[in-house]
């Protein structure tokens, strides 16, 4: 039976090849896609997903829009990278909207609708939603089967700032909430999404896939500004498809959510050698089999429209 999920997001680029590749899996049943805002405003991030879900044919999947900045911010803290529409400058049909309803509310409603256990989220984006979500109702985000984040840089430096990375910088209390809920939590920073490259023959290829998705993909990922494009938030959706493919080890961590040089940095300490005190119990991934996961990309955008 298929996993129900519900994918939490800031289409971006890297979101986008993840919201394909859950589209082309049929492990997963995507219920519903939530944004928040992070690599573009809130709006943005909404108007994309809509794009990206509506080009791989599931414009029966519902996108609600959700937080439009930090929960202790008056703005929010975006960036460029995937350009100044969010997707590279690539132009995808506009159809239909966003709901009308929140995305801290539906997150909220799906976890409580249904039996504890049943649905599982994937956060690939600043966690202000869930974040919200949890302080709104403590204990819901446990209600889960497991959550899996794309966030954070535990053993290595971050990519915003020396010490953090970028969806933990964006709103570092709701890491830290979202990291202390108690769900079960599976974390997927910047160790293991660095090992996830794209070669440019790889995309190259993915022009050749005879579908429109993948001449799609392709021209999304030549649009990343940076010269070694990564399949960050494709990493724990592919985790879902085929977790053996990934390495992991049992962490205690907390974020720096405080303001200052080290806000949003995740101090993690292998659960062997922590302090019983400190932090939270999660999985850290820490290795990923990066040409298995790009033929997973892309035997499964060979099977979208």
């Amino acid at each position: 039976m298929a996993q129900d999920l519900l994918i939490d997001c800031d289409p971006g680029i890297d979101d986008a090849l993840a919201l394909l590749l859950a589209c082309g899996a049929p492990e997963l049943n995507l219920i519903g896609v939530t944004t928040v805002a992070g690599n573009r405003s809130v709006e943005m991030t909404a108007d994309n997903a809509c794009r990206v879900l509506d080009l791989a044919g599931r414009h029966d999947v519902p996108v609600h829009a959700g937080c439009s900045h930090a929960i202790t911010m008056p703005q929010a803290r975006t960036n460029t990278v995937h350009g100044e529409d969010g997707l590279g400058g690539v132009e995808l049909p506009r159809g239909r909207g966003a709901t009308g309803q929140h995305a801290v509310d539906v997150i909220e409603q799906a976890l409580l609708n249904g039996p504890a256990g049943r649905l599982t989220l994937v956060a690939i984006g600043p966690l202000t939603n869930l974040a919200l979500a949890e302080i709104k109702r403590p204990g819901l985000l446990k209600r889960a089967q497991r959550v899996l984040v794309m966030g954070g840089a535990a053993f290595c430096d971050g990519n915003i700032t020396p010490s953090a990375e970028f969806n933990f910088h964006a709103d570092a209390l709701a890491a830290q909430v979202v990291l202390g809920s108690g769900a079960d939590l599976l974390l997927f920073g910047l160790d293991v999404t660095r090992q996830a490259g794209m070669p440019a023959d790889w995309v190259d290829a993915l022009g050749d896939l005879g579908n429109r998705c993948g001449p799609v993909a392709r021209d999304l990922i030549r649009g990343f500004r940076r010269d070694k494009p990564l399949l960050h938030d494709t990493c724990p959706v592919a985790w879902l498809i085929a977790p053996q493919l990934f390495g992991a080890e049992r962490c205690r961590v907390e974020v720096d959510w405080r303001p200052g040089l080290t806000e949003g940095h995740l101090a993690a300490k292998r659960v062997a050698l922590a302090r019983a005190d400190f932090g939270s119990p999660v999985e850290v991934f820490t290795s990923v089999q990066s040409d298995a996961l790009r033929e997973l990309l892309r035997q499964r955008l060979a099977r979208l429209p």
